[in-house]
């Protein structure tokens, strides 16, 4: 049970990293397209967030092991 909890949680923790940086991702695009800030950072700034993110979700599904939950994401 303890393991099953804790791969549920890698795998939140992967899904959470993830949406976050595809988040970013578009704030980039919409702070481009606006040609300003957006809520306060710059289209750099945003891109650099995405890059980071994604950095840091990467090693997290790499680590997991073939799942059901995992493979259906």
């Amino acid at each position: 049970m303890k393991n099953l909890l804790s791969h549920s949680l890698k795998c939140l923790l992967w899904k959470v990293l993830w949406g976050l940086g595809a988040l970013s991702l578009v704030m980039a695009w919409v702070a481009v397209y606006q040609r300003g800030l957006v809520l306060g950072l710059e289209p750099l700034a945003w891109y650099w967030n995405a890059l980071i993110l994604a950095a840091l979700s990467a090693p997290v599904k790499m680590d997991c092991k073939d799942c059901g939950t995992c493979n259906a994401a």
